[in-house]
């Protein structure tokens, strides 16, 4: 049955266990129902702003294995110009259990090895020359996948329904410059009407949904490749390519 029990704190009440494990296992009940069909990656927050000589993580949430990860405070994490790409990433640990508590630990990490699938996930990557300033702005829609001193966010995956997405972000700075024409196509009305109203990641069903009646065939596709067909029609509405 549907319920709803939460502990009454009076004087004089004895705190039993099971008030204490209500409190517990609601708020993490709640949010497994609310995610339970969610892939692994960035659910909330996790915005990245690049700083002298380190890059700077905002409070949000990350999913991983159906566990919510929580980063409650800026973190900042140094680098080095190398010219070579740099990957900012997350290595999850297995849990563990001590001093009367259970702990599920991740460590934020930049190196030059691509993330390991059964372990990590990518934040962003960079490929920063000596000399040079790392950059978290951009230009406009093209600039997102700039190769040098720039943090591309483009492979991040960001937990969706089913399967990992793309940067809200991205969907977002897509859809006001495809406003600034005048578009006919009703899909591309309606994704970008959608795209603007994102507070979380746009599924990523939608997205391959929008893409197949665009590109006129069906696939599956990594974000890199969400993003190159999301130019490719920017381009066309723009008159700009074909």
């Amino acid at each position: 049955m549907f319920k709803n029990i939460y502990p009454l704190f009076e004087s004089k009440r004895i705190l039993k266990k099971e008030m204490l494990e209500n409190l517990r296992d609601y708020p993490r009940a709640l949010f497994q129902i609310r995610c339970q069909d969610y892939s692994d990656g960035i659910l909330w927050g996790c915005r990245l702003a690049a700083e002298e000589k380190a890059v700077r993580i905002e409070p949000g949430v990350l999913l991983w294995r159906n566990m919510p990860y929580l980063l409650e405070e800026p973190f900042r994490i140094p680098y080095e110009p190398s010219g070579r790409t740099a990957y900012l990433k997350i290595h999850f640990f297995d849990g563990s259990s001590g001093n009367g508590q259970y702990e599920y630990r991740s460590q934020i990490r930049i190196s030059e090895e691509e993330p390991e699938e059964g372990c990590e996930i990518e934040l962003a990557r960079f490929k920063l020359q000596p000399g040079a300033r790392l950059r978290d702005n951009y230009t406009d829609f093209f600039d997102y996948c700039t190769e040098f001193d720039t943090l591309n966010r483009i492979h991040a995956p960001y937990a969706s329904p089913e399967r990992r997405s793309i940067w809200p972000q991205a969907l977002q700075c897509f859809a006001s410059s495809m406003m600034e024409y005048s578009i006919q196509d009703a899909w591309d009305q309606a994704f970008c009407l959608n795209c603007l109203q994102l507070t979380e990641a746009m599924p990523y069903r939608l997205v391959k949904s929008y893409l197949d009646v665009r590109m006129g065939q069906k696939s599956d596709y990594s974000n890199a490749e969400i993003y190159d067909r999301l130019k490719s029609i920017l381009l066309q509405v723009s008159g700009k390519g074909y």
